[in-house]
C-alpha cells in the first residue's frame, strides 16, 4: 500500500555550532565550535536555532516560545516536487518542546528587510546550527523496516520476518515525507500517512540534534492557504 516513493526536500547542517556569547569558551564545545558574535549570518540564512533571530518589521518574538530556527524559502522551493511550498519569503519557527505548542510565521519579505533579534538563553534550542546543503530526494515506508538484530526483535517481527524499526529516519532533517517519531509504532505511522497532515519540518540528528527529533505538522489544505496557525509540534526521543 506504501510502497510509492514519498518526494522529500532534505537539508543538512554546517559542521559548526554557534553558542550564545555569554556563556564564553566551556570546555565541551568542539573545535569548530563558535559564540554567536563569531559568526557572520547573513539576515534570513536558513538555520537551527540559536540566539540570533531574523524576524520582520514589527514581528516581536513569541512570549513564553524559544526560537527553533528558519527557513529561507526562495532556497528550498527549487527543490520542491509537490509544489506546496511557497516560492519566496521565511517560515520562522518558535516552540516548547514541553507542552508541545509552538508558533510559525510565514513572512514574505525580501530578507533585506528582515530585522535581527540576539535572544541568548540556555534552554532549548540555546545553540544554532546553520543549514548547508539543500537537496531533492525519495523515501520509501518500506525503509522503516530492517532485519532483526536480537532475539528481542525477532519477537516482534512482521510476516514477512522484519522488524519495524522505531528509530528509522532519526537522522533525518526534511520537509514532506513521512512523519518521524520514534515512541510511535507502525499502525500509527500509517495513520499520519493517511490524513491529510503533512511534515512541515523535520530536524533530526545528522548533526542538528544529539539526540531526539524536531518534526512540525500541518495540513495540507492549511499549507495551501498559506494558514499557519493550527501547526503541530512534537520532540521525539528515546
Amino acid at each position: 500500500m506504501y510502497d510509492k516513493p514519498f518526494d522529500i526536500i532534505k537539508f543538512y547542517a554546517d559542521k559548526r555550532q554557534y553558542f550564545p556569547a555569554y556563556l564564553g569558551r566551556q570546555s565541551w564545545m568542539k573545535e569548530p565550535d563558535v559564540l554567536h558574535t563569531e559568526i557572520d549570518i547573513p539576515l534570513g540564512h536558513s538555520r537551527y536555532g540559536g540566539p540570533i533571530i531574523d524576524l520582520p518589521i514589527g514581528v516581536e518574538h513569541p512570549e513564553g516560545l524559544y526560537y527553533a530556527g528558519q527557513i529561507d524559502l526562495a532556497l528550498f522551493s527549487p527543490f520542491d516536487k509537490t509544489g506546496l511550498l511557497p516560492k519566496t519569503g521565511q517560515l520562522i519557527f518558535f516552540v516548547n518542546i514541553m507542552t508541545d505548542t509552538g508558533k510559525v510565521i510565514y513572512a514574505n519579505v525580501p530578507n533585506t528587510e528582515l530585522v535581527r533579534h540576539i535572544v541568548e538563553h540556555d534552554n532549548n534550542f540555546f545553540y544554532g546550527v546553520l543549514i548547508d546543503q539543500i537537496k531533492a530526494d525519495i523515501e520509501l515506508f518500506s525503509e522503516r523496516y530492517r532485519e532483526p538484530e536480537d532475539e528481542y526483535e525477532e519477537d516482534d517481527i512482521d510476516d514477512g520476518g522484519m522488524y519495524w524499526d522505531y528509530f528509522s529516519d532519526v537522522r533525518t532533517s526534511k520537509i514532506f515525507g513521512i512523519f518521524t517519531h520514534c515512541q510511535l509504532g507502525k499502525e500509527e505511522i500509517e495513520e499520519f500517512i493517511d490524513s491529510d497532515k503533512i511534515v512541515l519540518w523535520q530536524v533530526g540528528e545528522n548533526e542538528f540534534n544529539d539526540d531526539g527529533v524536531f518534526s512540525v505538522l500541518i495540513s495540507e489544505e492549511d499549507l495551501q492557504r498559506l494558514n499557519f496557525d493550527n501547526c503541530e509540534f512534537y520532540w521525539a526521543q528515546s
